[in-house]
């Protein structure tokens, strides 16, 4: 069935400023269903959101069942819970995809265990608001979009705040990975009951989903899901043009909604909260069955691994036992990225675990990794055209090359997030967005000094 049968507009919203067009590598694991892998251990971090890390309440050899609470919560973070069940191994520090070490309750997994049986709620839509927040912030749902922020603080709103209208982030605009695309085909209700549980939750009268016309043919199953849900407010399913970086939250609200963003404000400003399909799936599973969030779905992709998938792992899963599972390394891998190749972050080991905040794994051989000493800014304005932002990353570049990162502020350091079009375009291959983080760095620090950097060095 074509968007245009199914009675979607076939108005393509875009937004305004900027953004690039990337070469699509999403054909390996597009098709490709979700299945489940479950390895024989678990590292489960304390530190997985944004917040202080979560404290142990579990010793070794205690045996654990899947579900069951294992950390609890400090103020302003999130609890933590037993992916599998099996015994306690240790509590202690382990390797860590972003914080290089952190305090993590190894888990080893019993494979006779039987799969606990969730309490299905029948009221859970009638629920209070403030029992329905409660069952999301005891599940430990952070935004899985990446950024990993408690999502009980995102849905508890200040005083004052009046939002109008729930944003779901169905575009997934990185150009290789597909596990939000699958996750809408292949649970298109519980993306929509997730949905209007949120604006349930914040009061909003609106609802709309945003998914970039690569991904048409979720869009078509969603508008189908509406039909048959017969939700109120019922979603609207909207294309957007498929361009980078249209998954970022202001440039998403601007080509749904029309409204902009204030320059480092928030979607609350214009009345918009903005969650990802995969978190409005994970809430919906919280407030109805009470399950907390235990499992990821993520893609594991690229030229450097064996077989391309789109898998369900409990979090705690090592990428090493991921990258077995899938067929291996090719003997040219050069570099593995947890995440996107435009805002992903390069892990330095394969012996760290999934968290709440993987959304991909992408394995890159040398020829796909720029190995080329990058060269001085020409001058050529391809990184203030891509901007979406309309900021001057050439700038914050030659500023901060030259030991002066503390006088970027002007050229928009502290505004950017950091999406990279600005690099993806440069022809002198300067690492743009490595510049930016260490002028970011520097007014944290509040100096400059041990940030030199010089221009010709290889990177990649």
């Amino acid at each position: 069935m074509s968007t245009h049968e199914a009675g979607i507009s076939g108005e393509l919203r875009r937004f305004l400023r900027g953004g690039v067009s990337l070469e699509e590598h999403k054909e390996a694991t597009a098709q490709t269903p979700i299945t489940t892998f479950i390895p024989a251990e678990v590292t489960i971090p304390l530190a997985q959101h944004l917040g202080p890390p979560a404290q142990a309440i579990v010793k070794r050899k205690q045996v654990v069942q899947r579900g069951e609470l294992i950390a609890t919560a400090e103020p302003n973070g999130a609890p933590v819970h037993a992916s599998v069940t099996g015994t306690v191994a240790r509590v202690a520090l382990s390797p860590h995809p972003t914080l290089t070490e952190a305090p993590a309750i190894v888990i080893t997994v019993d494979p006779n265990a039987a799969a606990p049986q969730c309490t299905d709620d029948p009221a859970w839509a009638t629920l209070p608001r403030d029992v329905m927040l409660a069952r999301i912030e005891a599940a430990g749902i952070v935004g899985l979009g990446g950024a990993a922020f408690p999502t009980y603080r995102k849905l508890r709103l200040p005083d004052g705040v009046r939002v109008d209208t729930v944003v779901l982030n169905g575009a997934e605009c990185e150009p290789y990975l597909t596990s939000d695309h699958r996750l809408m085909l292949e649970s298109p209700k519980d993306v929509l009951r997730g949905a209007w549980l949120l604006a349930q939750i914040i009061g909003a009268q609106r609802v709309v989903i945003g998914v970039e016309d690569n991904k048409s043919d979720a869009a078509v199953v969603l508008q189908a899901a509406v039909e048959q849900l017969s939700l109120s407010p019922a979603p609207d399913v909207l294309l957007c043009r498929t361009r980078y970086p249209q998954g970022a939250e202001r440039q998403l609200v601007e080509a749904l909604t029309g409204r902009r963003i204030p320059a480092r404000g928030l979607p609350l400003q214009v009345g918009v909260l903005v969650q990802n399909v995969a978190t409005a799936i994970a809430c919906y599973q919280a407030v109805r069955y009470q399950q907390p969030l235990l499992d990821r779905v993520l893609t594991v992709t690229g030229p450097g691994i064996g077989h391309p998938m789109n898998l369900r792992v409990p979090i705690g899963t090592l990428v090493q036992d991921i990258v077995a599972h899938c067929g291996g390394l090719d003997a040219r891998t050069a570099m593995v990225i947890a995440g996107g190749p435009m805002m992903g972050r390069a892990l330095g080991r394969l012996d760290v675990p999934v968290i709440k905040g993987t959304g991909g794994l992408l394995f890159l051989r040398v020829d796909d990794v720029q190995r080329e000493p990058y060269g001085p800014c020409i001058s050529c304005a391809a990184c203030l055209d891509a901007c979406p932002l309309g900021l001057e990353p050439n700038q914050i570049s030659i500023y901060t090359e030259a030991g002066r990162a503390l006088e970027t502020e002007s050229f928009g350091t502290r505004e950017c997030f950091e999406c990279g079009c600005c690099a993806y375009v440069c022809p002198a291959e300067r690492p743009l967005v490595q510049f930016i983080q260490i002028a970011k760095a520097a007014f944290q620090t509040g100096s400059a000094i041990g940030l030199g950097v010089r221009p010709g060095v290889v990177h990649g």
